[in-house]
Formats: C-alpha cells, sequence, structure tokens
C-alpha cells in the first residue's frame, strides 16, 4: 500500500453505547460499558456521537454486528438516542431493572460486577443474531 492508501476499517463485532448520564446510575452504565471493552466482550462507542449524527460514529453503529444499549436509570436515554438515529434491533441491559436506582445507588465494585454479569449474560444468549435492520446505509466518510 501507498502511504495514501488506508487499510480497510475493521468492522465492530459488538459495539456497546451507555447513558454515562451525570448519576450514579450514569456512572454505572458507563462503568459496566468501559469494563466490557476492556474484556474485549464489545467495543464501546460514543452515544453523543450517535446523537449528533457524527457519520464515522454512526457508520460504526450501522456496520456492528451486534448493539449493546445500556441504561442506567428508567429514562432509557440509549434506548431513545438509538431509536431516533434509526436502529431498532439491539439487546438492552437496564440496571434499574435490577435494582439500581438512580440517586441511590453508589458506584461499587459488587454494583459493577453485577451489571457485567447480566451484560455478558445477555450477550452470550443469541450469540448468532439475525442481519440487523436499521434505517441507516452506510455514510461514506469525509
Amino acid at each position: 500500500m501507498s502511504e495514501h492508501q488506508t487499510s480497510p476499517a475493521k468492522k465492530p463485532g459488538t459495539v456497546v453505547y451507555a447513558c454515562s448520564g451525570c448519576s450514579d446510575a450514569g456512572e454505572l452504565a458507563d462503568r459496566i460499558a468501559r469494563q466490557i471493552t476492556r474484556e474485549g466482550v464489545a467495543e464501546m462507542s460514543c452515544l453523543a456521537g450517535i446523537g449528533g449524527r457524527v457519520k464515522s460514529l454512526v457508520n460504526r453503529a450501522a456496520v456492528a454486528d451486534r448493539i449493546l444499549a445500556i441504561d442506567g436509570c428508567p429514562l432509557n436515554c440509549t434506548r431513545h438516542t438509538l431509536e431516533l438515529a434509526g436502529f431498532n434491533n439491539f439487546e438492552h441491559l437496564e440496571l434499574h431493572k435490577l435494582g439500581m436506582r438512580k440517586g441511590s445507588c453508589p458506584v461499587t465494585d459488587e454494583r459493577i460486577a453485577t451489571g457485567l454479569a447480566a451484560a455478558r449474560q445477555i450477550l452470550s444468549s443469541n450469540q448468532s443474531k439475525p442481519e440487523r435492520q436499521s434505517e441507516h446505509e452506510t455514510i461514506p466518510s469525509q
């Protein structure tokens, strides 16, 4: 390859998005997403970029084999952001359903471990999912 050619982008397998909100529940969602990324289970990407329709970040979601959305509270900002961007086929982890209540769930290793176990369980079930549907065509980068 010449110095001006680039290698093809690696297709992400599972991409994870977390609400990463300002509450303790948002921090837990963020920490869980970062940990499963460190473990190589999924690759975290930027939810704000999806909301802002940043082409490269929307493309990343569009070509992912799977998407995991992690929400800390019942407002489900991650789910809503993905759906508003046209992504409707993803797994969804809702930490409030695990008893982690916004404003009363300080970040602890135990709570992170509980969320990690739930995320791993979601991702280990349905290993081979049918082709994801979204309203998006891959957007050429500029």
